[in-house]
């Protein structure tokens, strides 16, 4: 019963992979409508210069509806993980 229940209240790691931007956005804000997640996340990229540039450098682009597993890496390494 104990392992069941350690189970259930154990945190889901964050996994490193490719998200829809809404999915990733949803992540860093929970509780939020999907629009309001990506509005809040996207606000946060374009204030963080070195993200930004580090995205440019990798290739992003920003009208693709979803972020590359390499670009989310770059989200979680300046904004951290959500």
């Amino acid at each position: 019963m104990k392992g069941i229940m350690k189970a259930e209240n154990e945190e889901k790691k964050f996994e490193m992979r490719a998200y829809d931007k809404s999915e990733l956005a949803l992540l860093y804000c929970p509780g939020r409508t999907a629009e309001t997640a990506l509005k809040t996340l996207v606000r946060w990229m374009k204030g963080c210069e070195s993200l930004m540039q580090a995205l440019d450098i990798i290739g992003y682009n920003p009208r693709r509806h979803r972020f590359l597993r390499r670009e989310v890496e770059q989200i979680v390494r300046y904004l951290g993980e959500p």
